[in-house]
This record gives structure tokens, C-alpha cells and sequence, in this order.
């Protein structure tokens, strides 16, 4: 059984398993490193913007990049907030960071939705953000929403961007896309529900869609382990993973 958003947890969480050291930042991409240590690929070191890094999955979902005792089994470095964001950054191999909010450029918004003296949506903010994508060699976003509104031309309030020479990509439900001056739609997701609607949107931003790699295969396996992460993050709080848990347990 699966749902857009597993196969997507399954994408992002691939991001992890090409090896090195990847700068973990809140929601999706916890999830998504969470994951990742039962997947094949190369090893990795997951970084934590409280200065952690971990070598293996923590015992339980953490609840934020500061639930120490969720990770406290799989420590293995340890430095503070300011070493990680200001003197770490350039160093990450990759940087995967949430965005709720997106634009074709690689902005985010992580603020408020309309304007700032009366807004119709209220946002997390972005915490370390702004540092640590700035620096970022390679920055993957995570857009695990399913409005098609949320990913524009251009953010109304830009909270991070890209350093002029990162290299950036966007996973979404439906595929994923190469964002900046030039964006293009790299892979596109196979017998996902919206998917050509997602085409027509990007097409409508001015994205070059004429040419994309099908989305490539998600094993059992690795829905099997995606799904067992929502559960447990499900019962940990996060909205996102009781949303789509709820979606598994109507299609057993």
C-alpha cells in the first residue's frame, strides 16, 4: 500500500543515502533522515542544527533537531548552533531543508502568507535557515504539500534563498525540479494523482517541462520502511505523518 507522500519520504530520504555529511533541518527532512538509515546507499552523517551529528537512526522520530534523547544513542559529534550554521555550512555535502512555501528561484517562505499587518496564514518560521542555505553548496528543498499555489514565480516574503553558486533542487509529490535562473523539471513522479496538473503549473511558471526522467521505481521495501516512520512520527506529533498514516489506513 502507499501514498504520494511515502514515495515522496522514500525520494527525499535517497537524498541522504548518496553519503557524506547532510545538514538536516526540521519536518520533512527529519523524517526523511530518519528513514534513510534503512535504505541501502552509502553511509552518511546527519547533522543537526543544535550541533549534533548522528551516524545511525535515533531510537525514536526526533521532535526536533534539539530532542537530544532521541538521537542520544547515535551521537557521534557534537559542536553548538553558531559552529554548525556560520562555520560548518560551506562543508555540508548537501543541505535539505523544509519548504512550505517556494518559489522557481529556490526562495522560500517560511513567515506568513498575505500581508504582514493582517496575514491569511501564519508559518513556522525558518530558524537557522537563512545561514545555512545561503552557504550551501548543494541545497535540497522538501515540498511535501500537496497545493500546487504554495510553489510561484516568486515568494511574497523571502525568509532564505540560495548563495549564487548553490547548486538547487526541489522534491515535491510529483517529481522534482531544478530551481534558479534557469528551473526544469528533472523527474517526474510515476501514476501520482496530480501530476500533470503539477506539469501545467510549472509550465505556467516558466519552468522548462519538455524533458523529464520518469520518476524512478520505489520498492516495497522501501514503502514498508517509509510507512513505519510515519507511524512512529505520527504518534510523535507531526501533523504532516498523522495526514498521511491516515491515508494507509484507508487503503488496508
Amino acid at each position: 500500500m502507499t501514498t504520494p507522500t511515502v514515495d515522496f519520504l522514500v525520494r527525499a530520504a535517497r537524498e541522504f543515502r548518496r553519503g557524506g555529511w547532510v545538514f538536516t533541518g526540521f519536518h520533512w527532512p527529519v523524517l526523511a533522515g530518519q528513514l534513510a538509515h534503512a535504505l541501502d546507499g552509502e553511509s552518511f552523517v546527519q547533522v543537526f542544527e543544535a550541533g549534533a551529528g548522528c551516524w545511525e537512526a535515533g531510537t525514536a522520530v526526533p521532535t526536533s533537531t534539539t530532542d537530544y534523547p532521541a538521537y542520544a544513542n547515535a551521537l557521534g559529534w557534537r559542536a553548538t548552533t553558531s559552529d554548525v550554521l556560520l562555520g560548518m555550512a560551506r562543508r555540508f555535502d548537501r543541505v535539505v531543508l523544509d519548504a512550505s512555501n517556494i518559489d522557481v528561484l529556490g526562495r522560500v517562505n517560511s513567515s506568513l502568507l498575505g500581508p504582514r499587518e493582517k496575514p491569511s496564514v501564519r508559518l513556522p518560521g525558518g530558524g537557522g535557515a537563512p545561514d545555512v542555505a545561503a552557504a550551501a553548496r548543494e541545497l535540497v528543498w522538501l515540498h511535501g504539500g500537496s497545493d500546487l499555489r504554495r510553489i510561484q514565480d516568486r515568494v511574497e516574503h523571502v525568509t532564505a534563498a540560495p548563495g549564487p553558486h548553490s547548486l538547487v533542487r526541489m522534491h515535491a509529490r510529483w517529481g522534482s525540479v531544478r530551481l534558479g535562473a534557469q528551473p526544469r523539471l528533472e523527474e517526474l513522479a510515476a501514476q501520482v494523482p496530480g501530476a500533470d496538473d503539477f506539469v501545467t503549473h510549472l509550465r505556467g511558471l516558466g519552468v522548462d517541462v519538455s524533458s523529464p526522467e520518469p520518476g524512478t521505481e520505489v520498492s516495497p521495501e522501501e514503502r514498508r520502511a517509509a510507512a513505519g516512520v510515519l507511524a512512529e512520527a505520527a504518534g510523535r506529533g507531526y501533523a504532516v505523518a498523522r495526514r498521511a498514516h491516515a491515508e494507509l489506513e484507508v487503503l488496508r
